[in-house]
């Protein structure tokens, strides 16, 4: 009793520190650059995995796998085998970028009236056919150079023998108690002894290695069909989810154009629908219609943060009302990134046809003539559920210039909270809008995402590779940095430093890092902004991973969010 006791008081002590710091974690700033390659991603172990590919002479493809698959094992809370996500991807010799779709998806046997998106969203009757597994082997297998016996090994390593938990996944850990101890699994991982472990544990996951094994021997088919298939579905099914070996078989990943847009006379390449590829550029668009760099930086002017946080309440409410599985319904993606309709966007802020303390109202436009503006009805829920979501990212670029940016995600933090053969399962179905025609469930269909990984050109060469983890933040986070690297000229280190800011229409706040300055808080407040202030660096804003490239001396820089534990690392 007295051990349980002490550690019972250590733990609420670690509470205490972590609460305080995790979700607003910082490091110095530092230059990070390199001439052969660089990478940038959410932990030292996915960084080094990267690194140490792309000095056995893989490309960027070859090392954003590894360091995918690295990432599911040491930041389980965001990605994984169980979940989904998308890879943009930059060909330096073809002089093309494509996008490889692997979000989850659902099963041929959905049915919405089976599911409580309120008290069901973190179980297994949320989840989906994850696609992890497809999408990072069709990547590599098209356009990746190594064998993926040798680009999963680190993985496979870090998953048998352990790795040290570091400071950010202790606290994530001890602030999702509730979903880790659902099943008895997934509590045996993270909570041996019924206790969350802690900083400086050492976490070790056999099942999941011996998953990643099979893999490495059998490639895609070592996941969806045979043996750990069957343990994951049976798994399922058991615990009252309806997700078949059938829907396991049938999951292929897509390879697609991306979304492509301009800005400032920078080529924007992003995801392709139904992620938020579209809603980058529609938001960069309106923004051109400002001279921003003349105007201020949104830290020194108001109107330049009022001007965004309007940009974005638009966007996200043009986003719920057409956005979706492209598969399923037309979606009017030319008509939503045209300079045009953003211009119309922009006379709408300028003209102050909406009040900012009535978010939910602000309506969204109408980019086809056609196409009357849906009165689209969500949810509360989906603030919620959106506000908790959890994801990762990373980019890498190599010596000949391919570039890769990369998205993944588990839903929400340790998605569904369900385990079986050492993976862990998403809860993507609460992605879906449960009171709308748009993004409905329908059987092998894709839910709407946030996730937007991008990549900008100059004169048709990458320059930029970005993204971030954060589900509705995203899109926010993103373009705050591109603003901060193209219209104010900032470092990768000062763009991925500078305070952040968030506004959508699914919300009552405009949040903002408490670095903003109060009178620039002050006046929003006076404009009608409800405005509630968050830490310094805080983990609410996402993780962007961020790598540029000079166009003059070619050498690459990278920089790791520093409200995340990640690293970036150039030679």
């Amino acid at each position: 009793m007295k051990n349980t006791n002490n550690k019972l008081i250590i733990l609420f002590t670690v509470f205490l520190t972590l609460s305080g710091s995790v979700f607003s974690q910082k490091r110095q700033p530092e230059i990070v650059s390199g001439k052969n390659g660089m990478i940038a991603t959410a932990h030292p172990l996915a960084s080094n995995a990267a690194l140490e590919i792309l000095k056995l002479g893989g490309n960027a493809v070859d090392a954003a796998v590894a360091a995918a698959f690295v990432i599911g094992v040491v930041e389980p809370d965001g990605s994984g085998l169980g979940g989904g996500g998308g890879i943009l991807i930059y060909l330096s010799k073809e002089k093309k970028p494509v996008y490889i779709n692997y979000y989850q998806r659902t099963s041929s046997q959905v049915d919405k009236l089976d599911f409580n998106n309120k008290t069901e969203n973190k179980t297994v009757k949320a989840i989906l056919v994850p696609g992890t597994v497809a999408g990072l082997i069709t990547a590599l297998e098209n356009y990746g150079t190594l064998p993926l016996s040798k680009v999963i090994a680190p993985a496979i390593r870090h998953a048998e023998e352990g790795f040290p938990v570091d400071a950010t996944l202790a606290g994530i850990i001890l602030d999702n108690v509730e979903v880790l101890q659902k099943y008895s699994v997934t509590s045996s991982i993270y909570l041996p002894d019924g206790f969350p472990i802690m900083e400086g544990d050492i976490l070790i996951q056999k099942d999941l290695a011996r998953t990643l094994k099979i893999i490495s021997e059998k490639g895609k088919d070592g996941f969806y069909s045979g043996e750990v298939a069957e343990k994951i579905t049976n798994g399922i099914r058991s615990e009252g989810g309806i997700i078949t070996l059938a829907d396991f078989n049938n999951y292929e990943a897509i390879i697609t154009d991306p979304t492509f847009g301009t800005y400032r006379g920078y080529q924007i390449v992003s995801a392709h629908e139904p992620q938020s590829g579209a809603s980058i550029v529609e938001a960069l668009n309106i923004l051109e219609n400002e001279d921003i760099s003349t105007l201020g930086h949104y830290t020194t002017n108001s109107e330049t943060l009022y001007l965004m946080a309007e940009t974005f309440r638009r966007v996200y409410a043009d986003r719920s009302a057409f956005i979706e599985d492209p598969r399923f319904g037309y979606v009017p993606v030319d008509e939503l990134t045209s300079k045009e309709y953003a211009n119309s966007r922009y006379e709408d802020i300028k003209n102050e046809k909406s009040v900012p303390k009535e978010y939910r109202k602000t309506k969204p436009g109408n980019p086809l003539n056609f196409i009357e503006p849906l009165d689209t009805v969500k949810e509360e829920i989906e603030k919620v559920l959106e506000q908790d979501g959890h994801t990762t990212h990373l980019s890498v670029i190599d010596k000949d210039g391919n570039v890769v940016s990369l998205t993944q995600t588990l839903g929400t933090f340790f998605g569904s909270g369900f385990t079986a053969a050492g993976v862990l399962m998403n809860n993507a179905l609460m992605n879906f809008s449960f009171s709308s025609k748009i993004n409905d469930v329908e059987p092998n269909k894709q839910p709407r995402s946030s996730i937007a990984p991008t990549i900008i050109l100059q004169d048709n060469k990458p320059i930029i590779a970005i993204g971030s983890p954060g589900a509705s933040r995203i899109i926010a986070t993103v373009v705050q940095m591109i603003v901060n690297l193209i219209d104010f000229k900032m470092t990768a280190e000062e763009a991925n430093f500078a305070p952040r800011f968030f506004c959508q229409k699914f919300d009552d706040y405009l949040y903002v890092e408490s670095r903003i300055p109060q009178n620039i808080i002050d006046t929003l407040k006076l404009k009608g902004h409800n405005v509630q202030v968050l830490g310094d660096y805080d983990l609410f804003f996402g993780g962007a991973q961020l790598i540029t490239v000079d166009s003059v001396t070619g050498i690459f820089y990278g920089s790791a969010d520093p409200r995340r534990g990640g690293i970036a690392l150039g030679y």
